[in-house]
């Protein structure tokens, strides 16, 4: 009986242990794609493979991947425990108005070596996942999640305004110009519920600390400028922080620098900072404050 005993103790060990304890058991995600329609059981890593794929440039420095690796699974990780997607079934999708984009397509050797690197990891601050956000190019400064985003509640700690080391030479974006139809102007306007018959002065109203208007005066009007940058479209008018404004009878053309809300991580920030040798976790202390980059 102690042999047969013995024996079992040893299958355990060399069969069952190894499987309590080397993690092989994956976190499966129910995945709704837009593209097709259809709700796709991924792992959880490989989820993430295809966000960052679709959110930053595959043949950048693995050290800048890495850093986004880790936001993105803070954001899966957020947006499964505390939200809800609106596609029956699902825990998370594509759809950029409730997630992060995702393209399978773009994974490459260098974002898999990222996410095996970052695997587990993500951001949390007081013991809670942050709000991972993120944008394309800074402008040269990061904004707060106040004035960047209209967050309702009081800045996270976690969050600051800091200088980042884009410039014109080094990065996509970083100045950019738009010219619109004021008609086009006067639609997006009456979408926010703004009713003006005419545009005869639109103006630079109140700005932050970082240079972003806060908010446009239209003809004597306060105009939010976050809002009007969505409701006017966020590819054309591509940041807040404009620098100059002109008008004629029938246009109007923004100068601005920078893509994107300007809160958080800057990604063409975080591929300089990893081209000058620096590491995610660098990175990721650079543009946030009072975080722990842990396993989950």
């Amino acid at each position: 009986m102690k042999k047969y005993l013995s024996i079992i103790i040893v299958l355990f060990i060399i069969f069952i242990t190894p499987m309590m304890f080397s993690g092989c058991s994956s976190t499966k995600i129910n995945f709704y794609n837009t593209e097709t329609k259809t709700i796709e059981s991924l792992d959880l890593e490989d989820y993430i493979a295809g966000v960052v794929a679709g959110e930053m440039y595959n043949n950048w420095p693995v050290e800048s991947l890495k850093a986004q690796c880790i936001l993105a699974r803070t954001f899966t990780m957020d947006f499964i425990k505390n939200k809800n997607s609106k596609y029956e079934d699902a825990d998370i999708s594509n759809d950029i108005t409730e997630a992060l984009a995702y393209n399978s397509q773009n994974i490459n050797d260098k974002i898999k070596q990222a996410v095996n690197e970052t695997k587990g990891l993500v951001i949390k601050s007081n013991n809670d996942y942050i709000n991972a956000w993120f944008h394309s190019n800074s402008g040269g400064i990061t904004e707060l999640s106040s004035i960047g985003l209209n967050y309702t509640e009081k800045d996270p700690l976690y969050i600051k305004s800091v200088k980042s080391p884009e410039d014109s030479n080094n990065s996509q974006n970083f100045n950019w110009e738009y010219t619109f139809n004021k008609a086009d102007i006067l639609r997006a306007l009456s979408n926010m519920g703004i009713t003006v018959n005419t545009i005869s002065g639109f103006k630079i109203g109140e700005k932050s600390n970082s240079g972003r208007v806060i908010n446009f005066s239209v003809d004597n009007k306060e105009i939010n400028a976050n809002t009007f940058r969505l409701a006017v479209g966020s590819t054309k008018l591509k940041s807040t922080l404009i620098k100059s404004i002109t008008e004629t009878t029938d246009t109007i053309t923004f100068k601005g620098l920078g893509y994107g809300h300007g809160v958080g991580l800057s990604q063409w920030g975080a591929k300089i900072l990893a081209e000058q040798g620096k590491d995610y976790n660098y990175i990721l202390n650079y543009y946030f404050d009072n975080i722990e980059i842990v396993k989950n």
